[in-house]
């Protein structure tokens, strides 16, 4: 599966679209668009991959995303058939960088605005607590269409005002700059979340993306900020933390299903990345409820 690009707003001739799933059949691909994509989950989880980030998401999940940010969303099975036992909740809201014009952000009052565009690009993640939201999203399919554009305008306007902002994508993050490096990502991203439960050997993953390893090794961490191991181990925790919070398995069952051959590696491994024990986030997720 090759990444696409998507054209939300000209499939329809409109500078802002509107769309609310229940399956998520138009999320479950690994794809960049134009357009910038704000959406609210109310009801739905799984993984969600942007930029070098990989990220739990559970219901009322509210995030933005700049223009031509890779990203994929990776739903939980349950939600991904027409007969599911959960039926997921899913606004989505596209919008093209000049959907009030193109000279619009050369205005000064629009300089909030364009910072915001900026800031998108590393993808930027909200409360669903905030009832300003919430509430946006739950009427915007209601307005007419020049209603859209005034909501729009005042949701990023009061988004210019939070501080700080929660970005997900690292500022060392590179996009592939070329259509052909985007389907190369996309080989390597779609191998990694098939294949992370078993051993994934350097050689066969750089042989997929047809480069000697020390090439691939480099070429890596130049446009996720990471190591292959690192992403490959981040994929893994998320989906331990995951079967923490979900199940009874033991933790050594989980070290296993993970993809981890080592306990005493997981451990550590999980601690590093959650600053605590397995045992100990299990304990707190069980608190929480």
């Amino acid at each position: 599966m090759y990444i696409q690009r998507l054209a939300h707003t000209q499939a329809t001739q409109s500078a802002v679209t509107v769309r609310h799933d229940h399956l998520p059949q138009n999320h479950n691909v690994w794809h960049y668009h134009e357009e910038l994509e704000f959406i609210y989950i109310k009801r739905g989880a799984g993984t969600f991959f942007v930029g070098d980030c990989i990220q739990p998401f559970s219901d009322d999940f509210i995030v933005l995303i700049g223009s031509n940010t890779p990203h994929y969303w990776l739903f939980d099975e349950v939600y991904m058939h027409h007969d599911a036992l959960a039926s997921a909740d899913i606004r989505v809201i596209h919008f093209h960088p000049e959907f009030l014009g193109p000279g619009f952000f050369t205005l000064p009052e629009a300089s909030p605005l364009k910072h915001i565009y900026q800031k998108a690009e590393r993808a930027l993640v909200f409360q669903a607590s905030d009832q300003f939201f919430t509430g946006f999203f739950e009427t915007f399919h209601q307005k007419t269409p020049l209603q859209r554009l005034v909501a729009l305008v005042t949701m990023l306007d009061y988004i210019s005002g939070i501080s700080p902002l929660t970005k997900l994508v690292s500022s060392t993050y590179q996009h592939p700059q070329q259509h052909e490096d985007y389907r190369r990502m996309n080989k390597i991203m779609e191998h990694i979340r098939l294949q992370y439960r078993s051993k994934i050997h350097l050689e066969e993953i750089a042989q997929l993306a047809g480069m000697t390893s020390n090439s691939f090794c480099r070429y890596f961490k130049q446009r996720t900020g990471k190591t292959f191991i690192q992403f490959v181990n981040e994929i893994r925790i998320g989906q331990a933390c995951k079967l923490l919070t979900e199940t009874r398995s033991s933790v050594k069952e989980i070290c296993l299903e993970c993809g981890f051959q080592n306990f005493v590696s997981f451990h550590k491994i999980f601690k590093s990345v959650t600053q605590v024990t397995p045992s100990a986030f299990r304990t707190m997720t069980q608190t929480n409820d």
